[in-house]
């Protein structure tokens, strides 16, 4: 009669340590720096006061202290700052499949030398060279350290970085095959094999790049604007093999096999069918796997995957979500960091709320309502998920999905059977094509819809408080129909309409985001947003205003732009402005296209904003020296923004408007370069605090060393956004708040604020 109780207080027991685990490893991904190993004995100390406490409080040392020993070997692996930029000779194979974009390579190799970092990220500008996958190469490489700008919202390039275990980034200085040495065995080779043969098989083919990212993980085909159709859709899950690919792949052998092995009943009595199936699914799951490289998204799926089938096989199922969770402990054990990619979570929590749909305690009365209720529930928890992750959320993905996951179910295996046999006959060729074609058109139709309904996607930003609202009210909705109170699911969601408000009350707040070598600044008043340039951006590579800019303004809760000023057309502070258009609505736009004039004025919200510079009297010169020069005044402080003007323009604002330039804050002019801030112009607008917008040890050297000796003699705080991340400055009240992102949002995979 008691062994309910204790499976139940078991269970309870194993899901408790199961927690202790997973939190051990969260824990250490918040420190800002990994504390010393000879410290981790002293956690345990608490132990014998702990009572019932301290087997999970145990485990949750035990998950931390392998996590930091992971993290500290793979900081081990980096290349050190001190040898940024240094060409180094090496002998290296090239790692997975090359991408070829714009004219230029990418790749990853892994150098023979074991003083050099295992896996380097390296690009090869304007190449022809024919790379493939196992290639050896001698190289000559630029190494440099990983870093990457940081600010609030944005990709922390960093971060992607050190999760795929890269230990430096580098670009070609020279090359020349190895003589004999490339490596014919093993997954890549086998996968450059078959793309070669798709790519000479359907040659420019609409469907191709679709076709090569479902078949071996090759998404490099797909250009932005079928990341945008997929993203606005709702289907980007369905291009990026990982839970929902392999998943089928297992459903469809485990159902042939099973039906195949029961047609014996001597091999059943022998072994019965559902445990050779399952076999059969963990097998043909990892052959799926190993065509997809082996991605990190990839495996994590297939651990999951082994876990339920090898608690399957031992007849340890007995409670999926205990299975769930140790399936999540066995990935955190092979990879801590996989808890740093929004992969993980999306993952397990969707295999999570199939779970909790399909359980007894949500079961629906017929297998039509079961899939619909699936569907619906899946649907509105990307909803929330999206938002967090994504900062927007596509309306139109649960109905989408609905209609896009059994067509995938149906399409994915047959595309399989149709590879395998056009591999083998080359007359099979055209039901790939077939194939392709089928995925083409789901592409123009998701455009289509997308195009159309404008409203589909909704940018959005909101904090996880909300998010974990949303998620809850939507599992409530889902309880059975005999639960009460299940309407307050709606109210939990409520939250998610109604963003934090990220403006200041009174006075202004600016914000020099990291961009690299160029400039974007976004000021923001109590009902205003101004951005002042929109930094670089390169084709096929990083586009600051997709990156950088639209990311903070959603973080921000910013839903349009009131005024988009660029000081001038250079690419380092015009070419993100076609992005910043795309992801926000500019209601007005000033330079470049519109030119600014000294003279112009408004005032949002008590805050003045003045244009002093170009007028009529400068025409000529260069561009640097036509920029727009804009002054913001509140009774809580002032501040400049200087272009790139240089010293002429300089000494035309120092003779034509000296009682203007004075100024508590000071963007540096032409990112602290030597031909601007003379010393007129500095000790004229004597400044407490100097933004330099540059990037970390670029190859201009800004800011100059004369230049900051000439801020230091004036007692000015400096500061470099390539250095310090995002600085943002809050012009609000008594005194003026600076905020140097990488000091104060560090994590232990950051570079430190360091030149």
């Amino acid at each position: 009669m008691d062994a309910g109780p204790r499976t139940s207080a078991s269970a309870g027991g194993r899901a408790g340590l199961i927690a202790a685990f997973v939190a051990g490893v969260l824990l250490v991904q918040q420190l800002p720096a990994l504390p010393p190993l000879a410290v981790l004995p002293a956690l345990l100390l608490p132990l014998p006061v702990l009572g019932r406490w301290r087997w999970p409080y145990a485990v949750l040392v035990l998950a931390a202290t392998l996590t930091i020993l992971r993290a500290d070997l793979r900081l081990a692996d980096r290349w050190p700052p001190s040898r940024h930029g240094e060409d180094v000779v090496l002998r290296a194979w090239i790692d997975g499949l090359p991408e070829r974009e714009f004219g230029d390579w990418r790749f990853v190799v892994r150098p023979g030398d074991r003083d050099l970092p295992q896996r380097i990220r390296v690009s090869w500008y304007r190449s022809q060279a024919p790379l493939r996958a196992g290639q050896c190469w001698d190289f000559t490489l630029r190494l440099r350290t990983p870093h990457g700008s940081l600010n609030p919202g944005g990709l922390d390039y960093e971060r992607w970085l050190f999760s795929n275990h890269y230990g430096a980034t580098a670009y070609v200085r020279e090359a020349s095959r190895c003589a004999d040495s490339d490596r014919h065995w093993g997954v890549d080779p086998i996968r450059q094999t078959l793309s070669d043969r798709l790519h000479a098989g359907l040659p420019q083919h609409p469907g191709l790049p679709l076709l090569n990212a479902l078949l071996i993980g090759d998404r490099s085909g797909l250009g932005d604007e079928d990341w945008r159709v997929l993203r606005e859709s709702g289907t980007s899950h369905l291009v990026a093999i990982s839970g929902l690919h392999v998943a089928l792949i297992a459903g469809v052998a485990f159902w042939l096999m099973r039906w195949a092995w029961a047609l014996w009943p001597r091999l059943c009595l022998l072994w019965p069918a559902q445990r050779v199936a399952a076999i059969t699914a963990a097998l043909a799951a990892a052959a799926y796997s190993a065509m997809a490289g082996f991605s990190l998204p990839t495996l994590r799926a297939l651990l999951m995957l082994l876990v339920f089938v090898v608690a399957s096989l031992l007849g340890r199922l007995s409670s999926s979500f205990i299975t769930l969770g140790l399936a999540a402990v066995v990935v955190l054990l092979l990879d801590p960091f996989a808890a740093l990619a929004p992969g993980f979570w999306l993952s397990f929590g969707a295999v999570a709320a199939i779970l909790y749909v399909v359980s007894g305690r949500a079961a629906p009365a017929t297998p039509y309502r079961g899939f619909l209720r699936l569907q619906a529930v899946l649907g509105l928890l990307l909803i929330p998920a999206s938002l967090w992750y994504f900062d927007g959320a596509s309306l139109i993905a649960p109905i989408v999905n609905l209609l896009a996951v059994p067509l995938f179910a149906i399409v994915l295996p047959v595309l399989l059977l149709a590879t395998g046999l056009a591999l083998c006959w080359d007359v099979m060729l055209p039901l790939l094509g077939v194939c392709a074609s089928a995925l083409a058109q789901l592409m123009q139709g998701l455009a289509w819809l997308v195009d159309h309904l404008t409203w589909a996607w909704q940018p959005l930003t909101v904090n996880g408080f909300s998010v974990l609202l949303a998620a809850a009210g939507v599992l409530l909705l889902a309880a059975p129909r005999g639960l009460p109170l299940r309407v307050l699911g709606l109210l939990l969601c409520v939250p998610l309409l109604f963003p934090p408000k990220q403006s200041p009350e009174q006075g202004f707040r600016l914000t020099a985001l990291d961009v690299g070598q160029g400039l974007a600044v976004v000021v923001r008043t109590k009902t205003h947003t101004l951005v002042y340039d929109a930094g670089p951006a390169y084709a096929g590579g990083f586009d600051a205003g997709d990156m950088v800019v639209a990311p903070y303004l959603r973080s921000q809760g910013v839903r349009r732009v009131d005024r988009l000023m660029l000081s001038h057309g250079d690419n380092d502070h015009a070419g993100g402005v076609a992005a910043i258009r795309a992801a926000l609505p500019v209601v007005s736009e000033l330079g470049v296209e519109r030119p600014c004039r000294a003279g112009a004025r408004w005032n949002w919200d008590g805050v003045q904003f003045r244009v002093l510079h170009p007028d009529v009297a400068l025409v000529s010169g260069s561009d640097n020296n036509r920029s727009c020069v804009l002054r913001i005044d509140a009774p809580q402080g002032s501040a400049l923004l200087s272009g790139d003007i240089e010293r002429e323009a300089e000494s035309h604002l120092l003779s034509t408007m000296p009682d203007a330039l004075a100024a508590d804050l000071l963007l540096a002019p032409h990112h602290g370069s030597r031909t601007s801030s003379s010393e007129a112009f500095v000790h004229a607008v004597s400044p407490r605090l100097v933004i330099f917008a540059a990037g970390w040890r670029h190859h201009f050297g800004h800011p100059h060393p004369e230049v900051v000796a000439r801020y230091r003699a004036l007692g000015a705080d400096m500061a470099t956004t390539g250095v310090e991340g995002a600085v943002s400055v809050r012009f609000e009240g008594v005194g003026r708040p600076v905020q140097r992102w990488r000091r104060t949002h560090r994590r232990y995979w950051n570079a430190p604020a360091e030149p």
